[in-house]
């Protein structure tokens, strides 16, 4: 059922996952979120996922499923299990080339959601509350806000060139684990169908 991924494993990378210190004020909103109040969008749930596994941390979907079903309140264990299989394409959903951005101005151009889950952000300004760390430093320091003080670098780099990286990373695991079909079984139910008779 699930292709086995040859993910990552760092603990480092999840736990800032997970407590909202990525340095990319919606992912971080969106797990503060998830840690205060035990529920997220669906499409919330969508964006960390993505970003968690295949789009930038290259992390296990079974780690994000364990903080999801720690936290959520609606947590469902098949449910939550086959969705994050689903958006981290390792079953289901294959699209990996399908990506989302860490960096959403279009959801939340004014900065709301980011500042209500997200206190150091509060004084940011609205042209940089999506990505901080290119205020320039009179900025941050206006908002009150250093990066890398008091909120986090980014802990990817370049989501762009990380993203593309993955997608190579994820055709190699494909190539490797080419999907079963059911005529690949053709022979083995012709067998089958022949002791039977």
């Amino acid at each position: 059922l699930c292709k086995q991924i040859p993910w990552d494993d760092n603990e480092d990378l999840v736990e800032a996952w997970k407590h909202g210190k990525t340095g990319f004020p919606m992912i971080d909103a969106i797990m503060n979120q998830l840690r205060t109040e035990g529920w997220i969008h669906h499409l919330a749930r969508h964006r960390v996922a993505c970003f968690l596994t295949r789009g930038d941390l290259w992390q296990s979907w079974e780690k994000g499923a364990h903080v999801f079903d720690e936290y959520l309140i609606d947590a469902d264990w098949s449910l939550n299990n086959s969705n994050w299989m689903w958006l981290s394409c390792s079953a289901f959903f294959h699209q990996y080339f399908r990506c989302y951005s860490p960096v959403s101005k279009d959801l939340d151009k004014e900065g709301r959601y980011i500042r209500k889950y997200i206190k150091e952000l509060e004084k940011m300004p609205n042209g940089y509350i999506h990505e901080p760390w290119k205020a320039p430093l009179s900025v941050q320091k206006a908002a009150g806000c250093i990066i890398g003080k008091d909120y986090p670098h980014p802990v990817v780099k370049n989501h762009s060139v990380t993203s593309k990286e993955n997608m190579a990373r994820m055709k190699t695991a494909y190539t490797n684990q080419p999907l079963k079909r059911k005529h690949d079984n053709a022979n083995a139910d012709t067998k089958i169908a022949k002791r039977i008779k």
